[in-house]
């Protein structure tokens, strides 16, 4: 399908924190979702797409001389220059996406990381793909399987078009999807933890979470010490030893060195303390800062390792691969399109696909995301947002009313925002199989602040 971009408005809304979130050295109180709303023309017809993205500090942009509000403001210069650049341009999905990618970064001031560079053409990517949904009256899954999105053309050397296309013949429909809890560093494991804390009736304690909503798999943050790690573990093992089968993965977020990474293993593996808990585990997301993770054959540690950070070109996986990196992690945020390639290059050839969250909160955001996940089959997913962002925050109370209408598998009305509707650890998401991606044509923009370098998060 092409289509040509009329416009494009990008905006955003404040997101404070119920709880801190902390991932690597950063503790994460506020920061801002950002959404793109773009006008396009198919045939003869004018169509509306619309995404949204939390801007998360320090994740993208870890470089030491940057604060969290200076890495936001990264994540707000791609937008807006995505935005300006999208404008007037024509083509399929995959191509204005592939266009957007190639000409934002030299928009961007010198030494803006990759990942950060991508977020803005990843926001406009997913307003394309809604966009282009809608005007087909196709779902995500069935755009996907039938390449509306125009990938085949655009096929990299290590796949060809016909493999690519039978592939994403493989992707489904939203039915139920699994969560995956983080466990941050600092979290309060048990109820008697809890100190102060939101008073919205939503749990706060791993404890109180795993009562709640039944989970039953969980991801571990880790600080890049294996004594603290490791003591960290035996204490979570205490709770979750007491469930009967349960899945593990472990992110350290690139704060290990090899040797003490290596360290952390022989102790992981060697305690037996945490015999379950290791066997449990899946596998281990980027333990190592994005230079080192290129340089270090991950095939040498007993652990399958994924990329994650790391992942800030389409060609990312395929050269982990090659350095014996069992797989990587699907965002919205790096992509739709590249979580959709490496799908099928999974499926070509083997590897780890994983699903992770990065706190998308309940709205658009994690819709989108959700969708996306459950169509590449993913065992389960990250989702943290719920959990630490809360729901839909800067929504007009309309928007919440009718989303809490319109998907009631998904949320249930929970004091002034939605929550999750979790039952035995999954979420019901089978009202995402309409038309378009996530479902936006309820969302409304209009009261969202615009996106702006003189606008801060706090």
């Amino acid at each position: 399908m092409e289509l040509r971009i009329e416009s494009v408005q990008v905006s955003e809304r404040p997101v404070e924190m119920r709880l801190p979130f902390q991932f690597g050295s950063t503790e994460v109180r506020r920061t801002a979702e950002a959404y793109a709303e773009v006008t396009a023309v198919v045939g003869s017809s004018e169509i509306r797409g619309v995404s949204a993205q939390l801007m998360v500090p320090r994740w993208f942009d870890k470089r030491h001389d940057q604060t969290n509000d200076d890495t936001i403001d990264t994540l707000r210069r791609t937008v807006i220059e995505a935005a300006r650049l999208a404008g007037g341009q024509s083509g399929t999905v995959a191509a204005l996406s592939r266009g957007l990618r190639q000409a934002v970064p030299g928009a961007l001031p010198a030494g803006t990381p990759a990942l950060a560079a991508g977020f803005g053409p990843a926001l406009i990517e997913m307003a394309l793909i809604d966009a282009a949904c809608r005007a087909a009256g196709r779902t995500f899954a069935e755009a996907a399987k039938g390449d509306l999105f125009g990938m085949a053309d655009l096929a990299p050397p290590d796949i060809a078009a016909d493999a690519l296309r039978h592939h994403l013949g493989g992707v489904v429909e939203p039915g139920r999807i699994e969560l995956r809890h983080t466990i941050g560093f600092d979290a309060p494991l048990f109820t008697a933890d809890v100190t102060g804390g939101p008073e919205d009736g939503l749990p706060v304690s791993v404890e109180e979470v795993i009562a709640r909503n039944g989970l039953k798999a969980f991801k571990i943050k880790l600080k890049g010490d294996p004594d603290r790690d490791l003591a960290r573990l035996r204490d979570i093992a205490g709770l979750i030893d007491t469930l009967g089968t349960y899945r593990v993965t472990l992110d350290a977020n690139e704060q290990y060195a090899p040797d003490a990474f290596t360290a952390f293993l022989a102790g992981l593996k060697g305690d037996a303390a945490l015999h379950r808990l290791r066997e449990a585990t899946a596998f281990v997301e980027q333990p190592f800062d994005r230079q080192t993770a290129r340089e270090t054959h991950a095939g040498a540690y007993d652990l399958p390792l994924v990329i994650d950070e790391s992942d800030d070109s389409d060609d990312a996986l395929e050269e982990a691969r090659a350095n014996g990196w069992a797989g990587t992690s699907i965002k919205s945020c790096k992509g739709v399109l590249r979580a959709l390639l490496n799908y099928a290059r999974t499926r070509e050839a083997g590897g780890l696909l994983s699903g992770e969250d990065l706190t998308c909160q309940p709205g658009l955001c994690w819709q989108q995301d959700t969708t996306m996940a459950a169509a590449v089959g993913v065992a389960d997913v990250e989702r943290n947002g719920h959990h630490f962002a809360g729901g839909m925050q800067g929504a007009p109370a309309a928007e919440i009313s009718d989303a809490c209408t319109r998907f009631p598998g998904l949320y249930r009305v929970q004091g002034e925002r939605p929550a999750l509707a979790i039952s035995d650890g999954g979420v019901d998401i089978r009202a995402l199989a309409q038309p378009g991606f996530g479902q936006s044509d309820h969302i409304d923009t209009r009261a969202n602040r615009p996106v702006s370098l003189a606008a801060k998060a706090d």
